[in-house]
């Protein structure tokens, strides 16, 4: 089973990909908002989209949301690894 969590990155508004995956023609569109993905050839095929199991059919595309990123915490060098401050040119 194919399975999906994409996500753009902050220059990219929209990315369209397709792929062939056992003999089915599958076409997957990415927005910031939601992925699109819609069968162009084949039989009909399951997906997951963010663990959600989606039944892509042909001629019926299936849009799932894109979730927002969980919050992080920001990484910190190992000791004594944290760059080196660099000198203020004049």
């Amino acid at each position: 089973m194919l399975s999906f969590k994409p996500r753009l990155p902050p220059a990219l508004t929209r990315l369209c990909f397709g792929l062939v995956f056992r003999g089915r023609h599958l076409r997957v569109e990415v927005g910031r908002a939601q992925a699109t993905y819609s069968l162009r050839a084949g039989a009909a095929l399951d997906i997951t989209h963010y663990g959600q199991q989606l039944t892509i059919a042909p001629d019926q595309p299936m849009t799932g949301p894109i979730p927002p990123l969980p919050p992080r915490e920001t990484p910190r060098q190992p000791a004594g690894r944290a760059p080196a401050r660099r000198r203020e040119m004049r």
